[in-house]
């Protein structure tokens, strides 16, 4: 291991990271290898007591430590900035720990996004998210029934049976439903008039309830199909 040129490698990485707004392309064999370098120089001990290789060493030490740390610290800080406007990244430019990291925060965005600041705009008002899962509205029919009542007139013993009209809702619950077209893949989903829906592949065809439809088209997971 020749820590000369390994220290003037890894700043030659440091530079170009700090001095570019993209991420540079770092390998896994790269980071492994850096980090070695570090550990290897951190735990070196000399024989030689003469004060200026003592220094020497001290000063390739705290190199070593300061700009790899600082590496690592400027390419978070890039993730960081990537996740936060949902940039999309090169995976081949970044080792597993960064993308593990990258994805995290890009998950936890969005799913805070569609919990707190998702607005479908439908006929050019807004609807905010709690509006379109809470319950949709029934549209009930009244429909007459007949049931028997019985009567008892004075000085017969005759039953008299009749028919009175009631009112009673029809269980069947009336939605509006949007015929829309999958642009990709989509697990199994619960549509909000009780029926299991999926799952869907790309292209598939699905007539779902209006507002699961349109939090599908939003997310550009699905898109409607118009019928003339």
């Amino acid at each position: 291991m020749n820590l000369k040129t390994d220290y003037q490698n890894l700043y030659q990485h440091w530079l170009k990271e700090f001095e570019k707004p993209e991420l540079t392309p770092l390998t896994q064999e790269s980071f492994d290898y850096y980090r070695k370098s570090v550990d290897y120089i951190n735990k070196y001990e000399l024989e030689s007591k003469q004060n200026i290789e003592i220094q020497l060493l001290k000063s390739y030490k705290h190199g070593f430590k300061y700009l790899f740390n600082d590496f690592l610290k400027i390419r978070e800080v890039k993730l960081l900035n990537a996740a936060l406007i949902l940039q999309e990244i090169d995976y081949t430019n970044i080792i597993e720990a960064e993308k593990l990291f990258y994805q995290n925060i890009v998950s936890a965005i969005k799913g805070f996004k569609k919990l707190k600041t998702l607005v479908l705009y439908e006929e050019n008002e807004p609807i905010e998210l709690e509006e379109i899962i809470e319950t949709e509205e029934v549209k009930v029919k009244e429909i007459p029934i007949e049931i028997p009542t019985e009567n008892h007139l004075e000085n017969t013993i005759v039953d008299i049976v009749q028919k009175k009209e009631l009112t009673q809702p029809d269980k069947a619950a009336q939605y509006n439903y949007i015929l829309i077209r999958f642009n990709n893949p989509s697990p199994p989903l619960v549509g909000i008039d009780g029926i299991n829906y999926g799952p869907f592949q790309e292209n598939d065809i699905a007539n779902l309830p209006h507002k699961n439809a349109k939090i599908l088209i939003y997310e550009k997971i699905a898109e409607e199909i118009e019928i003339t």
